[in-house]
């Protein structure tokens, strides 16, 4: 009865442990890997050390350590790179590029692959290198990441694929090819059509899966545009706005309607009872069921 999403892409998580395997390093401690439209974010805690080559990615790779202090060896096109990265720093890698890692104690971190075309309107999104950086808003983000990942089935894509865009965004404008080239993202909000259009879609879908993607689209928009437009017109990000309105949708069905935790969560797009519950009394304060007690025993 429980409507879950995909934990991990199954595919790239074999593939990975069938890596490690081949090259003599041993099983982590846990894996999870979420795909969401434009990228691929991979949290692994507790990899044994080891050494790994990689064949180059198809997307623009970044590596944000979690491990306390972590010393790492990275080569690729013939150079070389030795360093005591601690928590919160990362390292950034072009799609396509070879390279070989070596790390001499257990391994915490979190991977994001981000497409070349994550922003959907032809403009391409072309990291530069960087062994070694440290930058403050994607460290936020990168968190966020993790904490969002480590719920595993009930992690909220919608909000993943938020935060996926989020750093392309910050990646392009300030570590790619194109960042001395990046035009100013328009200032305005939403016009009142595309508002309408974006609002009305939202409202008749919340028992789906949303994609920032097809939101976009509706509005004519490039991906980064728009949630920025989305914001300043509605006041708060499109994955807020949706777990608000998924919220408010389950708290008429419980004042009103018999039906079971299980229906509402299924109702409201919810990946699981379990997921809609913790998630309801994370931000509404009461259970479900102590909501709809305390509902019915009003005059």
């Amino acid at each position: 009865m429980k409507k879950r999403i995909p934990e991990t892409t199954a595919s790239h998580r074999d593939q990975w442990l069938a890596l490690l395997e081949n090259q003599g390093i041993g099983r982590p401690t846990a894996l999870h890997a979420i795909e969401v439209p434009g990228g691929l974010v991979q949290l692994t805690t507790g990899e044994p050390p080891g050494r790994i080559s990689l064949e180059g990615a198809p997307g623009n790779v970044l590596m944000f350590n979690l491990s306390p202090v972590q010393a790492l060896r990275q080569t690729r096109e013939g150079r070389s790179f030795a360093s005591n990265m601690l928590h919160g720093e990362m390292t950034l890698m072009p799609c396509g590029v070879p390279s070989q890692w070596s790390w001499n104690s257990t391994c915490d971190r979190l991977d994001v692959i981000i497409s070349p075309d994550v922003f959907g309107d032809g403009n391409k999104l072309a990291a530069v290198d960087r062994f070694l950086f440290r930058d403050r808003e994607m460290e936020v983000i990168c968190h966020r990441l993790y904490q969002a990942v480590s719920l595993g089935g009930m992690a909220d894509r919608l909000y993943v694929e938020s935060l996926v865009t989020q750093l392309a965004v910050l990646i392009r404008r300030r570590h790619s090819t194109a960042s001395a080239e990046l035009g100013i993202p328009p200032s305005s909000g939403l016009t009142r059509n595309q508002a309408r259009c974006i609002l009305d879609y939202i409202e008749s879908h919340l028992s789906s899966e949303l994609r920032l993607g097809e939101l976009a689209r509706i509005a004519g928009l490039s991906l980064h545009h728009f949630a920025r437009m989305f914001k300043r017109t509605v006041g708060m990000a499109p994955h807020r706005y949706v777990l608000e309105r998924r919220l408010e949708r389950a708290k008429g069905m419980l004042r009103s309607t018999r039906a079971s935790l299980v229906e509402i969560s299924l109702s409201t797009g919810f990946a699981s009872q379990s997921h809609f519950t913790s998630t309801f009394r994370r931000l509404v304060g009461p259970t479900p069921t102590e909501f709809r007690a305390c509902s019915r025993n009003r005059p």
